[in-house]
């Protein structure tokens, strides 16, 4: 597996501090610190129920945060919808994919396009993913699990992020698409988009991040670079153990 790059250790592109999320009554996040730096790498484990896909629910502007408890580029951002945080650069690959059933694969493609132009083309996640090629007119639903995994990538790639988030993107997946999917990110990082990825796989996440937080019942139980992490650490820190 190829690392990606590793940030340069300056100022952070994302910066959350304090972040608590809120369904109704039911408190998801604690009170959450975390940092990603520019051409960083990170990832986020931990299991079912963690909050993973609540705290990038919160960063997507799909949940309302106090203003100041993110960060972008040192401007805050907490309290902006969604339409306006993919403006700022930031886009996710959601759980699931959530292709549009009624388009074609590059319609998929080019609906991502819509908030933000510049040099990730269909040409260019076409050459990232070859498939799409012959499949471009094919309606989404026409093609198999990990493909449609691709199209998803490829569609947030289309609104030119500076920070992509990637949900669980090889949950389900057989392990051949798996490494297909993993082996095209440092790819995408060479174009200058910083990464942040939740992933269940604790291997594969240490394997490709330049740094890993671990979340338990919507809080940061661990945080470092993976070479610094041990076994038993990771291990209490994930199940609570």
């Amino acid at each position: 597996m190829t690392r990606l790059r590793q940030g340069s250790g300056g100022q952070a592109l994302l910066e959350i501090t304090g972040l608590t999320a809120f369904y109704g009554d039911f408190q998801a996040l604690f009170g959450i610190d975390f940092r990603v730096e520019a051409g960083e790498t990170v990832a986020i484990i931990g299991s079912n129920g963690a909050g993973k896909t609540t705290f990038l629910r919160s960063i997507t502007g799909m949940i309302a945060n106090d203003r100041d408890s993110i960060r972008w580029d040192g401007a805050p951002i907490g309290d902006l919808p969604a339409n306006r945080i993919v403006a700022q650069g930031i886009a996710m690959v959601p759980e699931g994919r959530r292709l549009f059933p009624s388009l074609t694969v590059e319609e998929n493609l080019r609906i991502g396009a819509y908030a933000r132009s510049g040099e990730w083309t269909v040409e260019r996640v076409i050459d990232l993913f070859p498939f799409i090629a012959e499949r471009r007119r094919a309606p989404a639903t026409a093609l198999s699990g990990g493909q449609q995994q691709m199209v998803a990538i490829g569609r947030a790639l289309m609104s030119n992020p500076r920070l992509l988030l990637c949900d669980e993107i090889s949950l389900g997946l057989a392990p051949t698409i798996i490494k297909s999917i993993y082996d095209a990110l440092p790819r995408i990082c060479e174009g200058g988009t910083t990464l942040l990825i939740v992933e269940q796989d604790i291997r594969q996440a240490m394997q490709m991040s330049d740094r890993v937080y671990c979340l338990q019942e919507g809080r940061v139980t661990l945080e470092g670079r993976p070479a610094d992490l041990t076994h038993d650490q990771i291990r209490e820190a994930y199940f609570g153990m």
